[in-house]
């Protein structure tokens, strides 16, 4: 969270609202997006910096696909499963804790 923070932005006072209503990138830019930051995050066990901040983007622009109403899989559903689509009941959404997870 402190380094949303520290690139300028704030963070929201409640969960739901919305960082990024004036993001000018189409929701298929923001998977493409995604899924490169996920192609260096997920695929590479060095903690490098490069390797971080690819994995705190692919949360952020998760984050902004979930405001655009886009989740990535189901809860039920293995992460090799998982695919954009429209939210739904029991759809997976991120959230600001995943930030802190790296």
């Amino acid at each position: 969270m402190a380094m949303i923070a520290a690139a300028g932005s704030h963070l929201p006072a409640q969960a739901d609202e919305r960082l990024f209503t004036k993001a000018t990138e189409s929701d298929d830019r923001l998977k493409e997006l995604h899924h490169d930051a996920g192609d260096l995050c997920l695929r590479n066990p060095s903690r490098d910096v490069e390797v971080v901040v690819a994995c705190k983007a692919m949360i952020i622009y998760g984050l902004a696909l979930n405001e655009r109403g886009w989740c990535h899989g189901r809860r039920d559903e293995a992460n090799a499963e998982k695919d954009w689509h429209i939210c739904e009941s029991g759809s997976d959404r991120f959230s600001l804790d995943h930030l802190t997870d790296f």
